[in-house]
């Protein structure tokens, strides 16, 4: 996109924000309203009437995603055609999902019998006496470690046979906890990394490589799997091929829970469970690729954070999740949205003009309620917010009773006349998210629309989502340090 498209779009949003500068979201609030700014799929509901815009500049949106021909950048990233032209590769995360893509037949090849191998890998760990197997330890940083994890929490088993833990902390804290209380000889080691030589990972990689080694001599390596995209790399740290298995190296960390990389987790969801992961990300997937701009949630998601930011200047989004099975939702959408975007530099090179990322925050909201309310309530700042509840089967639960409470307090605050200092302005642009149930599918639909979000923005900005050469250049600093031992 040339420059002057994107300074054309920042000035036609900037104009709406001036056009309507005091806005109140308690004035816009009607019944027709309530109805009409309000979608629902088989899978979520999503409920936007509580954003900061009115009729006029939800038109004037829609209007964006056409002058940057998103529809083409849709179909190119679900062929896994797009391109990352600072990495000089395709962008192929879409493709793990849809095994019906003809398009790329050499990638799907090696996903397909990835797939394959993994699934006989589930079954025989799963199949196998307790006496075989009890722990597996992921050794894991990133998006290799928030994804997984986020399933283990959402589907482990408490009383399962198996358990798993993830260890990345730089001083094996974490490691150290886990050897400390469980059998090498009956541990699998599960280390995964895109690249192989990230520090943390190997530095514990190579410590519970010494722990199983102690116990069980060279049958150790029988005993460690390796999941990365350098198969050179998983070979030289001495990883049999039985036990390495390949993701392509167009699938960035932060977008490889579709992946082997979530062997981990499977071991606590099942094989058919994480199927329905995958099927419940494709329902996303044609979601977003069939859905007219104002029946498509994701890039309704998108168009708000743009305006939010750009138009009337709020700079974090806070995402709070209010079931206690996605607590730890908000780490893995913060790094896939400020990872992804958190970036300067267009297409052209040149610097944006655009604010490109907000600040991703937030966490468990019944647990926020008690820290960081205070200041999105009463403080000098405000904030747009995402509010994820997920339905019951026996109606309407105490907690989403609370997250419907705290939405009412931020958007529409209380004004109290004799006691200046507890009025509550409010006026903070929210979304509600609502989840039908917990399944594999519901969550699955639900980070992928997230990806997609994520990937409408940039597209907005004209920036590439899919590098990170400012991690890369913390990567390379810590090498350099350990080497030279600078410290």
């Amino acid at each position: 996109m040339e420059d002057s498209q994107s300074t054309e779009i920042l000035k036609s949003i900037k104009a709406l924000a001036d056009k309507s500068p005091g806005l109140q979201v308690k004035d816009l609030l009607e019944e027709k309203r309530l109805k009409e700014f309000h979608l629902k799929t088989d899978y979520l509901s999503y409920d936007y009437s509580k954003q900061r815009i009115t009729k006029e500049v939800l038109d004037e949106l829609l209007k964006i995603p056409d002058k940057i021909n998103l529809k083409k950048s849709i179909l190119d990233i679900s062929k896994g055609e797009f391109l990352n032209p600072t990495e000089d590769r395709n962008v192929s995360h879409m493709l793990y999902r849809d095994l019906n893509n003809s398009k790329n037949s050499h990638q799907l090849k090696e996903i397909s019998n990835q797939r394959e191998k993994l699934s006989n890998f589930i079954k025989t760990i799963q199949e196998a006496p307790e006496s075989y197997i009890d722990t597996i330890i992921s050794i894991s940083i990133g998006g290799s470690r928030l994804g997984p994890e986020l399933l283990s929490e959402v589907y482990g088993n408490p009383y399962s046979k198996i358990k798993v833990y993830y260890c990345s902390s730089y001083d094996f804290m974490e490691l150290e906890n886990v050897m400390s209380t469980r059998n090498a000889a009956k541990t699998l080691v599960v280390i995964s990394s895109k690249s192989f030589n990230t520090p943390e990972v190997i530095e514990n990689a190579n410590k519970a490589k010494d722990w199983l080694e102690s116990v069980v001599g060279d049958n150790c390596w029988d005993q460690i799997i390796g999941i990365s995209s350098n198969k050179e790399a998983m070979t030289e740290f001495g990883i049999q091929d039985a036990n390495q298995f390949e993701i392509l190296d167009s699938v960035g960390g932060r977008y490889s829970i579709w992946s082997s990389i979530s062997l981990p987790a499977i071991v606590d969801m099942g094989w058919k469970g994480f199927e329905e992961f995958l099927e419940g990300a494709y329902e996303a997937d044609k979601h977003f690729r069939n859905n007219p701009w104002d029946q498509n949630i994701p890039v309704l998601m998108a168009l708000f954070s743009v305006w939010n930011l750009n138009g009337l200047s709020i700079n974090n989004l806070g995402i709070f999740s209010y079931d206690f099975k996605i607590r730890s939702l908000t780490k893995y959408l913060a790094q896939m949205g400020m990872e992804s975007n958190g970036k300067t530099r267009n297409s052209d090179n040149n610097k944006t003009e655009f604010h490109t990322c907000p600040l991703i925050w937030g966490g468990y909201g019944p647990d926020a309620q008690h820290s960081v309310f205070q200041w999105l309530l009463q403080g000098t700042e405000y904030s747009a917010c995402d509010f994820i509840g997920v339905k019951e089967e026996k109606g309407i639960s105490d907690s989403y009773q609370m997250l419907l409470a705290q939405i009412t307090a931020l958007s529409i605050g209380e004004i109290n006349e004799e006691s200046n200092y507890k009025s509550v302005e409010g006026n903070n642009p929210i979304s509600l998210l609502q989840l039908n149930d917990l399944s594999p599918a519901s969550l699955g639909y639900l980070l992928a629309f997230y990806e997609h979000k994520v990937f409408v923005e940039s597209r907005i900005y004209d920036i590439n989502s899919f590098d990170q050469w400012g991690v890369q250049l913390g990567k390379k600093l810590t090498t350099r340090s350990i080497e030279e031992k600078d410290f």
